[in-house]
C-alpha cells in the first residue's frame, strides 16, 4: 500500500513540473533578445559608421590606416588609397584598412 502511495505522489510531482510550451522557451528567448541588443546592434552600428567614413574620405584628409600609419590622402581609387606619410613617400593601402579620420585641432 505504501508503494502505491509513493508512486502516486511521484506521478503527481512530475506532472506539476511539466509546464506549458512557451514557458520552457521563455528564458532562451530572453537570452536571444539580450544578445541581440547588447552585441549585434552596436556592432551593426559600428560597421555602418566605418563604411560611411571610408566612402566619405576625400583628397587631403588625414587618416590613420591599419598598424597606426598616419598619412594624408593624395589619391583615391576604387579599392585603394594613396597616402603620403612623409615628404616624397607615398604608399598605397586598402580602403578598408583606414580606421579613422583625423581632425585638425
Amino acid at each position: 500500500m505504501n508503494l502505491v502511495l509513493a508512486a502516486h505522489v511521484l506521478l503527481a510531482a512530475t506532472q506539476k513540473k511539466q509546464s506549458g510550451g512557451i514557458a520552457a522557451f521563455l528564458p532562451l528567448l530572453v537570452l536571444v533578445g539580450v544578445f541581440y541588443f547588447l552585441i549585434m546592434r552596436p556592432q551593426q552600428r559600428r560597421v555602418k559608421e566605418q563604411r560611411s567614413m571610408t566612402t566619405n574620405i576625400k583628397q587631403g584628409d588625414r587618416v590613420v590606416a591599419a598598424g597606426g600609419i598616419v598619412g594624408t590622402v593624395r589619391r583615391l581609387d576604387d579599392d585603394t588609397i594613396s597616402l603620403q606619410v612623409a615628404d616624397n613617400v607615398v604608399i598605397k593601402v586598402d580602403r578598408g584598412s583606414v580606421s579613422k579620420r583625423l581632425t585638425e585641432a
